[in-house]
């Protein structure tokens, strides 16, 4: 953007950081760090916890805050980028309607904003209607959506620069067999992983994160010796992790992109995952990692065992081949190439 058309920008979203997920929203944040060049504000969810008075309160402080910080400041804002649809819309929607009827509005939606809300309610609909740019993270995603807005792009949100300096190793020189990182809930699978642990016993399995399956993993590492927790890690200690790694599994049930397998392939670290919008995205089964259906649970179980003990044992050559076609699939989904997407789009708005 030349500076004499430069455009104020407001980024804007319902994710942010808390004790239990330190690093949650971090691919936002990465975003914003990669728009420099234009300064957009940013405004995210700063009170943030795991209470139920946080649960209950939080969108209506969001509301406050960002009324109080961005509606009423001096600033007139001429694009607000929402991150993550419904119901972070309405802080935009009230920008429009308390102070620049002529904002223009673009929306990225990341997954759990579509997936929640079937069938749609007619205030999510009538939401919808007032976006002038939608953004998915993934052609799938795009096909959940209720309706085919009229001007919309796939594009993820892009994995920190740091991932681009990553250093490929043999798969004799990583430490670690296996690893897993991201939130410990259900819909990431860790249900799936602690059924998997008695078979893969004879291997080193690595897990990096918070969440509410963390107390059954500990209570699994002090029967199973060759499981080691980490605490949550920012990207600089993650590119470590996955470098020293062999394989990552993605075991999740609903993932709009996952950008934590990009992450994993772009410092050559081949991926094992359940079939989702953002595996489907991204691994080509075979070669530049491997997808599996989620159709049967029990086969399922036995198709991760199975698939991860064959990764596992390929010669050396085989192995570097899926290194080197995840790396080229990941290379473009780098930040800083987004960020250049975006100027482009905020600039045609």
């Amino acid at each position: 953007m030349s500076q004499q058309n430069t455009k104020k920008v407001l980024i804007v979203t319902n994710m942010g950081p808390k004790a239990s997920a330190p690093f949650q929203g971090q691919f936002v944040k990465n975003q914003v760090d990669a728009l420099a060049a234009i300064n957009p504000a940013y405004c995210y969810m700063r009170w943030h916890n795991d209470s139920l008075l946080n649960k209950l309160l939080k969108y209506p402080v969001l509301w406050l805050q960002f009324v109080w910080n961005f509606v009423f400041c001096r600033t007139r804002y001429d694009i607000i980028h929402v991150h993550y649809f419904y119901p972070t819309i309405w802080l935009a929607l009230t920008y429009r309607w308390l102070r620049n009827p002529k904002v223009k509005i673009v929306v990225t939606c990341h997954g759990s904003d579509i997936y929640l809300y079937k069938p749609e309610p007619k205030l999510y609909k009538f939401a919808a209607a007032q976006v002038q740019h939608f953004i998915f993270t993934s052609e799938q995603l795009r096909q959940k959506f209720f309706c085919t807005p009229p001007s919309a792009e796939v594009l993820p949100a892009g994995i920190h620069p740091v991932f681009a300096e990553a250093t490929q190793k043999n798969i004799t020189d990583k430490p670690i067999d296996i690893l897993y990182v991201g939130t410990l809930d259900l819909n990431k699978g860790m249900d799936r992983l602690l059924a998997l642990l008695p078979k893969l016993s004879q291997y080193q399995i690595a897990v990096v994160g918070q969440g509410p399956y963390r107390g059954a993993l500990q209570q699994a590492a002090s029967q199973y010796t060759n499981l080691r927790l980490c605490q949550p890690a920012g990207p600089l200690e993650l590119k470590q992790y996955f470098e020293n790694s062999k394989c990552f599994i993605s075991l999740s049930r609903n993932e709009s992109f996952g950008l934590v397998m990009t992450e994993a392939m772009a410092c050559y670290t081949p991926v094992v995952a359940t079939q989702t919008d953002g595996s489907l995205a991204q691994t080509q089964h075979g070669h530049s990692g491997f997808c599996l259906s989620q159709q049967n649970e029990v086969q399922l179980l036995e198709q991760l065992s199975h698939t991860i003990q064959q990764l596992l044992s390929l010669p050396a050559a085989e192995y570097r081949q899926l290194q080197l076609v995840g790396r080229e699939k990941a290379e473009q989904y780098l930040v800083t190439q987004v960020a250049e997407k975006l100027q482009q789009l905020y600039q045609r708005l």
